[in-house]
């Protein structure tokens, strides 16, 4: 049974996935540190440095379905090692006694960095996978709904008209900005490590800087310019940006769950037929991906401050700290990815109600409209003197729940500068959402022109 919740059959999917599951797996690890030794072997066989033939054995038998992974298990707990019992168990598995040349010239932490690098590294990909999907919906949604109006709200109060293609043209942006940070890690940070013991690769003899980087060449990681056993930044960059990008979907979550509520109702998450809100209210539709986004945001911040601790290793080897990343990163890299994959299906399945929204408009009977009123009064009278008296009427309609062009007309400072028809046609907000479009429109613009660059 499982006493996590990634991997709690009853809860996991809450919050991991099936596909990040398997790239941090037990199994999975241990093939990435079979894929290791079996790059190293290949190499030290070609230079000469172990025979051609017992490179060709290790590398044939680095299957992880070759070894015996309950008797690592065993071996782990009896002699308090993380490596050395997977080595045992995969020498034994090597004809001829060429498994004696396993492992030659590097060191624990080696092998174990480069075997997470090798899965954080997939798993950013799924990442970056799921975030260009959701981009091209988002970029989809900004210009269907470019010119659909709603209302713009600043410290949870309604503002001035917006549309909604503006709205997610902000996220658009912000978005694009995570995918950027991203790729910055792709091509910065993806580094494999075969320093040994303390990172002078004394151990792999005269050629062991060659040794080195075909071995990390090999497996398709960065070559590093000097060993990184304490040197934790570039996970610490992985998961802070990974934390950013959690943290921007929660935000979307957290705003696209205000829009969803009953008093509101502008937006809501896909429904599916059968899903139950509530075990004690029928009625209930909650926006349960939406509170989702919020929640693993909230536990990856978590999980990148314990990262980000390894920061501190000491000298040239320091498990103390080094051990915190082997539960925290991958935690970081699973709930990213199940945050990726549940911001995709949101922006694919949310419903958005423009009817609703326009009704919207209408709650405070023209108040939202007295930035307009207000500059045009002001062109006359000044802005200052404008914007005073404007201001009272505005305090004196909301008080009295009252019509605001009425109550503009019986003041006697705008009934004697502006008429009715100008003043209705200011406060119909259709005409007031500045240049929304226009914006929608660079920022599309901006977004689909670097969407070519990365790959290029």
């Amino acid at each position: 049974m499982a006493c996590n919740m990634l991997d709690s059959s009853l809860y996991r999917n809450s919050f991991s996935t099936p596909i990040m599951r398997e790239i941090f797996d037990d199994r999975a690890i241990i093939q990435n540190i079979l894929d290791i030794e079996a790059a190293l072997a290949k190499t030290q066989g070609k230079m000469g440095d172990i025979p051609v033939e017992a490179a060709d054995e290790i590398v044939k038998k680095a299957k992880v379905e070759n070894l015996n992974v309950p008797r690592i298990e065993e071996g782990i707990i009896r002699v308090g090692h993380s490596l050395v019992p997977i080595l045992k168990e995969f020498q034994g598995v090597c004809d001829k006694n060429y498994g004696e040349y396993v492992h030659m010239g590097a060191t624990t932490q080696d092998i174990i960095d480069t075997a997470f690098m090798m899965s954080i590294k997939r798993g950013c990909e799924v990442i970056y996978k799921n975030m260009l999907e959701t981009e091209q919906l988002m970029m989809d949604m900004a210009k269907k709904y470019r010119d659909t109006i709603m209302a713009g709200r600043s410290h949870t109060q309604q503002a001035l008209p917006i549309t909604f293609g503006f709205k997610v043209a902000v996220w658009v942006s912000e978005h694009r900005r995570n995918i950027e940070r991203l790729e910055q890690c792709m091509v910065r940070c993806f580094a494999g490590e075969m320093g040994g013991a303390v990172g002078t690769m004394a151990g792999f003899g005269k050629d062991g800087l060659m040794v080195s980087d075909r071995t990390i060449e090999e497996l398709d990681l960065i070559v590093p310019d000097i060993s990184w056993h304490t040197s934790r930044d570039r996970i610490a960059e992985i998961c802070t940006t990974l934390t950013i990008i959690a943290y921007s979907y929660g935000k979307m979550g957290n705003e696209l769950a205000k829009l969803q509520m009953t008093e509101i109702a502008e937006v809501a998450e896909g429904f599916v037929k059968g899903s139950v809100g509530s075990s004690t209210m029928p009625h209930k539709r909650n926006p349960n991906s939406l509170e989702a986004l919020q929640m693993l945001a909230r536990l990856v911040k978590g999980d990148t401050e314990s990262a980000i601790e390894s920061m501190f290793c000491e000298h040239e080897r320091d498990g103390a700290l080094w051990k915190i990343e082997w539960k925290a990163v991958p935690e970081v890299v699973i709930l990213v990815g199940t945050s990726s994959a549940k911001a995709k299906n949101v922006f694919a399945n949310l419903t958005v109600n423009a009817a609703k929204m326009r009704e919207n408009l209408d709650i405070q009977r023209g108040l939202m409209q007295s930035e307009g009123i207000m500059l045009a009064l002001g062109k006359k009278i000044g802005k200052q003197t404008a914007h005073s008296s404007v201001y009272q009427i505005c305090m004196d309609t909301f008080e009295q729940h009252a019509d605001f062009c009425e109550m503009l007309l019986k003041n006697d400072i705008v009934a004697k500068n502006m008429t009715r028809e100008e003043i209705q046609k200011i406060l119909d907000p259709e005409d007031y959402t500045g240049h929304a479009g226009e914006i929608v429109d660079r920022v599309l613009a901006a977004t689909a022109n670097a969407r070519t660059k990365y790959n290029k």
